[in-house]
């Protein structure tokens, strides 16, 4: 596991978090050939940028409203900031919201450099692309009202304590949905994650325990 500190943010990424990144970026297609092996290799930088730009939202929020200390982990699902207290509703509302913010407004900024830039080298438009898709894409597909994903957490805070019960049934909803239209277009690794999710839903809607995520 890696580990090191960032603006006092101690940060530690698990070695399955550069694995998922490199499945996703097609690393047994690019098996063979260095030049789709480097495009891989820029596809996972940009993802590690673009991913901890995103927690390193949520911490620097979470430090706003009074955490002493956060720790941003990666892992092979994304990552999570872990902050040393909890936080009122509208508290969770913005911490919630700060993580996609950022990755979205890093995308778009990254965007626009590479549009007025136009970079030569295909390495760095690779990069630069990559860079885009993630911080875009995934930031929406992070502000679907699913638990635990962002707009999940967002749904609970407006929804408050009494409705908690309303907000797994709507995520369960949602996960299964949106999994069946991944299933549509074959995206493998977004089907297994909505599965995972609707099932630790309906267990805690159950009154069980969750299945803690690897």
């Amino acid at each position: 596991m890696l580990r090191f500190s960032f603006l006092g943010f101690p940060v530690s990424i698990q070695w399955m978090f550069w694995l998922t990144l490199a499945l996703l970026g097609g690393v047994f297609r690019a098996s063979g050939d260095p030049e789709a092996m480097q495009r891989v290799l820029a596809w996972v930088v940009a993802g590690f940028f673009s991913i901890f730009i995103h927690e390193l939202g949520h911490a620097l929020t979470m430090r706003h409203y009074g955490a002493r200390r956060v720790e941003i982990v990666l892992h092979s699902f994304g990552g999570y900031a872990m902050p040393d207290r909890s936080f009122g509703r509208s508290e969770s509302f913005f911490v919630s919201a700060a993580g996609p913010f950022l990755q979205i407004a890093a995308g778009v900024v990254m965007w626009w450099v590479k549009d007025a830039w136009q970079p030569q080298n295909l390495l760095a438009t690779h990069f630069m692309s990559s860079f885009v898709q993630v911080s875009i894409s995934w930031a929406v597909l992070n502000l679907f009202p699913i638990i635990p994903l962002d707009g999940g957490r967002i749904m609970q805070a407006l929804l408050g304590p009494r409705r908690q019960k309303t907000a797994l049934i709507v995520s369960i909803i949602c996960a299964v949905g949106f999994g069946v239209v991944a299933v549509a277009f074959r995206q493998v690794f977004i089907v297994i994650f909505f599965a995972l999710f609707a099932f630790n839903n309906w267990k805690e809607l159950q009154g069980e325990r969750p299945t803690m995520m690897p």
